[in-house]
């Protein structure tokens, strides 16, 4: 046999289903594999470098297939086979990439950073310094959307790109509806290009005509509600403090009576609410014939809630979400469906489109952030095709957040599927040191609990 030396990786990482059943993954690379125990033993013979002739001592027949096919997958390693040299160069590859254009899909418009809502969990007005959440100034003009629109254009059309998704957005774009009006009537007169649209609401200020214009340019609607009515008048408040849950309510009606649903709604869970979300939030998302509910624990803010509350929570929800039908997520959900479905080996990946450069915000003051709701700046939409060029501020930061560069992330066992979580979970850890901790076991937790549903069986997604 060959002299050449093998060692279980670093990154290798095991978890037992409890049922004879283990998924064995790398962490930088994800590449799972559901794995009998004989599996995980055999590379635990590994933990020092050892040849084949070694290893054969302890087993019976020929390994040497079995050792290339472990080692493809990068559970072990070959002496002077460095894993992080091989993520650094298709690191340089998806960077070059980005400086071309050619992921730029979609785009964010900061139609409204105001919003007739008070609701203290905000993420858009926490990790935003505001000085009031209802000023003119705070609307996106017409103009600045058309020169918006036209510079984003512009970018794509050169990188071969002919299809559009614009997000509507930040606070409440209702407010602005002047400018949504012209957006939609404004991209629908430019021919060679497809669009898409979507909208993030409080549908507070839905009027029938405008349900009836949503309608008409297939406009995604997405909104939310805290939980049944106490759960969500606890903490979805009006500028007045008062509860939002009919109000809601009545417009997704309208939109029901319009022939024009919505597909879902998000919850979001604090201390305050979290004792009243359970069934009957998935119950009320049957009722209203919805297909998608997702649900998220405060992403600004630590909670007192124990992680292992939060865990037991998700895991319950979402089961009773399967058997009814539905689909039940959140960010808590990103890492382990990336871990599934996506590999660096085959194609770029991050927490967010943002940080796979696949969209960009244009800003109601001409700024260029990653998304609606972070406050880091990375350009100035005058000078939009800098922001594409080596060493620009938004080069930096994706190539930062990248597995393997983040020195908060490394050694973590979900390090490559989870990339240093939300952007502005992180911005937000500068007023909330508790946060990122937090989290990070969130989604630690939460990965592992994911993957046991899986090997137990019980997992209703199929993400390959």
């Amino acid at each position: 046999m060959e002299a050449k030396t093998y060692q279980k990786s670093r990154y290798f990482h095991s978890v037992d289903g409890g049922n004879g059943s283990f998924l064995v993954y790398h962490s930088l690379f994800n590449q799972p594999r559901e794995v009998e125990k004989s599996v995980v033993n055999f590379i635990n013979l590994f933990q020092d470098h050892k040849t084949l002739d070694e290893i054969a001592n302890y087993c019976e027949g020929g390994i040497e297939q079995v050792v290339k096919t472990v080692s493809d997958l990068h559970w072990l390693e070959a002496e002077n086979n460095e894993e992080l040299e091989l993520l650094e160069s298709l690191h340089e590859d998806f960077l070059t990439e980005l400086q071309q254009g050619h992921r730029l899909q979609r785009l964010e418009l900061a139609i409204s950073n105001a919003c007739n809502f008070g609701c203290k969990h905000c993420m858009h007005f926490l990790n935003n310094e505001f000085q009031t959440r209802n000023s003119p100034e705070l609307n996106m003009s017409v103009e600045t959307a058309k020169k918006s629109i036209d510079k984003f254009i512009e970018t794509v059309r050169a990188s071969g790109n002919y299809f559009v998704r614009i997000h509507l957005g930040n606070g409440e774009p209702l407010i602005n509806w002047k400018t949504i009006l012209f957006v939609l009537e404004y991209c629908e007169s430019i021919p060679d290009i497809k669009f898409a649209y979507a909208i993030n609401t409080n549908l507070s200020l839905l009027t029938r005509q405008k349900a009836e214009i949503l309608k008409k340019y297939k406009v995604k609607i997405s909104t939310s509600i805290d939980g049944l009515r106490e759960a969500n008048d606890l903490i979805r408040i009006d500028a007045k403090e008062r509860g939002t849950f009919d109000i809601i309510l009545s417009k997704i009606r309208l939109l029901q009576s319009i022939d024009y649903p919505i597909d879902g709604f998000s919850v979001t869970v604090t201390d305050a609410n979290f004792p009243l979300i359970d069934e009957q939030v998935i119950d009320l998302g049957k009722s209203l014939g919805v297909k998608d509910i997702s649900m998220d624990f405060d992403l600004v803010r630590s909670t007192e809630i124990p992680i292992e509350d939060c865990v037991n929570k998700i895991i319950c929800l979402r089961r009773y979400a399967h058997q009814q039908g539905l689909n039940f997520y959140g960010t808590w959900e990103t890492p382990y469906r990336i871990l599934m479905s996506n590999s660096w080996l085959s194609e770029p990946h991050a927490f967010c489109p943002s940080m796979e450069g696949r969209t960009i915000e244009f800003n109601v003051d001409g700024t260029l952030k990653t998304c609606g709701h972070t406050n880091t700046v990375v350009g100035n939409s005058l000078e939009f095709d800098k922001c594409f060029e080596p060493g620009s501020q938004y080069m930096q930061l994706i190539k930062s957040r990248l597995p393997g560069n983040n020195e908060f992330c490394k050694g973590c066992e979900i390090e490559g599927c989870c990339a240093g979580q939300c952007h502005v979970t992180l911005e937000s850890a500068k007023k909330d040191s508790n946060l990122v901790e937090r989290t990070c076991e969130l989604m630690k937790m939460t990965t592992k609990a994911l993957i046991v549903e899986y090997l137990q069986g019980r997992e209703g997604l199929n993400y390959g």
